[in-house]
């Protein structure tokens, strides 16, 4: 998706809404890993999409649909094309309208013969659908028209889709992750310039030590491992859409030990850079 390469995405609300709606066109992408303070949800209309989410990969494909709890870190990789529709609801939004949000997570299952379920995701796409109509074809009323179909999503989620946590809930997940924000919008900021780790933990005046075993721990990566995973993001990009030599691109995005791109590369894509061009 061509979303903003850093660990926590920020949503820009449609306007008079505080919800973020978007349709996407996308020849080939990855976003490393990232997190929202938001429900999100993505539709494949057409082509196909990885979703990496806590240490499990989802294959998506036309008509899949997953939801994103807030404060889950997740990738996405499109390896050829795809379209979809992604809605993003704010914690704050759903804390509001749906009882015990804070205490509760959405649930969600992808490839499973359960007809129950299945029934209910119809319900859930066909909202999304009537959504992108209102949005394309820009009707008269059609704000009032989309949020009656956005209430009527958050009621389906509300009765079909909610999962109890117990102790556990969303907004201590997220707030964990947002203690690091300085850190990702600096690193968002620099990533192509080499970064030390006793640079990195002044950000938020941490000691290097208890920084490097406090990031892993939200996180489940090493600083190092998401640096590298932000430049690959860049590279990927680039590597798609332009011409320009792997030498000047890795250059660019600061990747200086070459052998390390190239194995970091293909354990994450199982394929090598020159067989990303070829795909193009």
């Amino acid at each position: 998706m061509n979303k903003k390469d850093f660990l926590h995405e920020i949503i820009e609300p449609m306007e008079n809404l505080d919800v973020n709606f978007k349709l996407f066109e996308d020849r080939g992408s990855y976003v490393s890993n990232h997190w929202h303070n938001s429900l999100e949800i993505i539709y494949i209309t057409s082509g196909d999409l990885q979703v990496n989410m806590e240490g499990t990969t989802y294959n998506l494909k036309a008509n899949d649909c997953i939801f994103i709890n807030s404060g889950v870190i997740h990738s996405t990789r499109c390896v050829y094309e795809n379209t979809s529709i992604l809605l993003q609801i704010p914690l704050s939004f759903l804390n509001k309208y749906i009882p015990n949000c804070k205490d509760s997570y959405f649930n969600f299952k992808v490839n499973i013969n359960d007809d129950n379920y299945e029934a209910n995701l119809d319900k859930i796409k066909t909202i999304l659908k009537d959504m992108k109509e209102v949005k394309i074809t820009s009707p008269q009323a059609g704000n009032l028209r989309f949020t009656g179909l956005l209430f009527e999503f958050l009621f389906q989620l509300y009765t079909n889709f909610r999962i109890p946590m117990g102790n556990k809930n969303m907004e201590s997940r997220a707030l964990d992750l947002s203690k690091f924000q300085p850190v990702f919008e600096y690193t968002k900021i620099n990533y192509n310039t080499p970064i030390s780790i006793n640079e990195i933990a002044k950000v938020v005046h941490l000691q290097p030590e208890y920084f490097c075993r406090k990031f892993k721990q939200y996180t489940g990566q090493t600083y190092l491992e998401y640096l590298n995973d932000v430049r690959i993001s860049h590279i990927y990009k680039e590597l798609i859409n332009t011409n320009n030599t792997l030498c000047t691109i890795l250059e660019s995005h600061g990747f200086t030990n070459t052998k390390l791109f190239y194995r970091l590369f293909k354990e994450k894509f199982k394929c090598t850079p020159k067989d990303i061009r070829r795909k193009k």
